[in-house]
C-alpha cells in the first residue's frame, strides 16, 4: 500500500510540473488494485452473509419460541375444555341416576383415595358427617351398587364395594324376585366377577339376567341393580345353584 502510494505521488508529481503523462500507470494500479478490491468484496459479501444468517436464525428462534407459548396456551385451553366436558358427562351421569332411583335421596361425592391395586375395593370419598353422610349408606354409580358406606369422619368417608373379599350382598333375581348371594372374592378381582351363590336348585338362570338388592337385606336398599349372572350351575348337593355375577359397576374406574 505504501509502495502504491508513493508510486500514484509520484504520477501526479509528474503529471503536475512537467506536463508528463503515464496512461500506463492507472492501468498498472488498477490491475493491482483489482484482486485486493475482488478479495475485500468478497470478504464483505461473506461477513455481510453471516450476520444475514445470524440475524435470521435470531428471527426464526423468536419466531418459534411465541409459536411454541401459542400451543402451550391452545394446549391448556383444549385440557380446560375437556375436563368440563368430563365435569358435564359426570353431570349428566348423575341426573340419569337419580332418575333411575327416584325415590331415594342422593348427595354426590368424588374419589379421593384407594388402596394400592387396580380395583376400587375401598377407597375414601370427600364427603363426611357434616354433608350429612352416615354409616351403612349405599353407595351407587353407573346405574349399579358399588357398595356401603364403613366409616366417616368429619369431611370424609370409606366405602367398602361389593367386591371387597368375603363381603356379602342379598340379592335377587328380578325377573321371578328368588333370593341369592353376592359374595366378594379377591381371588376373581382381575377376572371382573363375583361369586353368585345360594340360589334355589329349580329356578332357570340365564346368563345376563338381571341381579338386583333383595326386600330382605338388612343394609342396602331394596332394587338396586348389582349386575348379571353368568356361568350358574348345579352345587354338588343338588339343592343349591352357584355361579358368577358380573358387576354392572366398572370396578376399575370409578371417579
Amino acid at each position: 500500500l505504501a509502495a502504491l502510494s508513493l508510486l500514484c505521488i509520484a504520477g501526479i508529481g509528474l503529471s503536475l510540473f512537467r506536463g508528463f503523462s503515464m496512461p500506463a500507470a492507472g492501468t498498472i494500479v488498477n490491475s493491482l488494485m483489482a484482486p485486493m478490491q475482488e478479495g475485500i468484496n468478497s470478504f464483505g459479501n461473506f461477513t455481510a452473509g453471516i450476520v444475514q444468517r445470524k440475524h435470521k436464525t435470531t428471527q426464526l428462534q423468536n419466531e418459534n419460541e411465541e409459536l411454541n407459548n401459542e400451543v402451550d396456551k391452545l394446549q391448556a385451553k383444549l385440557t380446560a375444555m375437556e375436563n368440563n366436558l368430563s365435569d358435564y358427562e359426570d353431570l349428566l351421569d348423575l341426573l340419569a341416576l337419580s332418575e333411575k332411583y327416584p325415590s331415594y335421596d342422593m348427595t354426590g361425592a368424588r374419589i379421593i383415595g384407594k388402596d394400592a391395586g387396580n380395583w376400587y375395593d375401598t377407597f375414601t370419598i370427600n364427603k363426611g358427617s357434616v354433608d350429612g353422610i352416615k354409616k351403612d349408606m349405599n353407595v351407587i354409580a353407573s346405574g349399579g351398587l358399588v357398595g356401603i358406606v364403613a366409616e366417616v369422619g368429619k369431611n370424609y368417608s370409606i366405602v367398602k364395594t361389593i367386591i371387597e373379599d368375603n363381603n356379602s350382598v342379598s340379592g335377587m333375581l328380578i325377573d321371578t324376585n328368588d333370593t341369592c348371594i353376592v359374595e366378594g372374592d379377591i381371588e376373581l378381582s382381575d377376572s371382573g366377577l363375583v361369586h353368585l351363590n345360594h340360589i334355589k336348585a329349580d329356578i332357570t338362570v340365564r346368563n345376563g339376567d338381571k341381579i338386583v338388592t333383595s326386600n330382605i337385606s338388612d343394609k342396602y336398599l331394596q332394587g338396586i341393580l348389582i349386575g348379571y349372572a353368568k356361568d350358574v350351575t348345579a352345587d354338588s348337593n343338588n339343592l343349591t345353584q352357584s355361579g358368577y355375577l358380573v358387576p354392572a359397576v366398572d370396578f376399575n374406574n370409578l371417579q
